[in-house]
């Protein structure tokens, strides 16, 4: 999608605030919506990487919205009440992480002013730190993946290729919700915002 996405998008004539809000909206990690983007311009670079980092801000919010969806619809049996614990037992904990890191950051950031706060954190210290324990942790988390996946178990899954169909089925319904929600958003809800970018 990182490739083809940009290609159909300059191919077809998608204007590029849309074609950027598809982008952002579409493509998985915000690395690859970034490079995505670049590869129509910068201003579809802007859009995509905005509209990433606005999924990335929610993910808490919908986390929690699941959670307690799934705790109050889709297991409750009748005469039990879900408490605040079974909540936080189906709540991904790395939500939390994300907040706490972005707090502390981000008061790091303020309270050493704009100057000491880029050359700490962005080119500095914290930065030469955090690239190493981040390889190091995607390192541990994938061979953690990788080593619980028996393959075996799921052979049977994959007969008749019904993941394949399912994955094919599952993009080609968010390209098409996520590019009409675009269009909805930027040219009819808030098209003066649109003609501002």
């Amino acid at each position: 999608m990182m490739v083809a996405l940009p290609a159909f998008i300059h191919a077809v004539g998608i204007p590029e605030v849309l074609g950027g809000a598809w982008i952002g909206g579409t493509v998985d990690s915000t690395g690859a919506v970034a490079a995505a983007g670049a590869l129509l311009g910068q201003k579809d670079m802007y859009v995509a990487a905005t509209i990433k980092m606005i999924q990335n801000v929610l993910i808490g919010v919908t986390a929690f919205g699941v959670a307690v969806y799934w705790c109050t619809s889709i297991e409750h049996t009748a005469g039990r009440t879900v408490g605040a614990g079974e909540i936080w037992n189906r709540f991904p904990k790395f939500v939390i992480g994300f907040l706490v890191a972005s707090v502390i950051f981000s008061y790091l950031s303020a309270s050493l002013g704009p100057d000491l706060g880029t050359a700490l954190i962005n080119k500095g210290l914290i930065n030469g730190l955090e690239k190493g324990v981040r390889t190091w942790f995607f390192v541990l988390a994938f061979t953690a993946i990788g080593l619980s996946t028996n393959f075996r178990e799921l052979a049977e899954y994959f007969k008749g290729g019904k993941p394949l169909i399912l994955y094919v089925c599952g993009q080609s319904f968010n390209l098409a919700l996520t590019l009409g929600m675009a269009y909805v958003m930027f040219y009819i809800v808030f098209p003066e915002i649109t003609a501002k970018i």
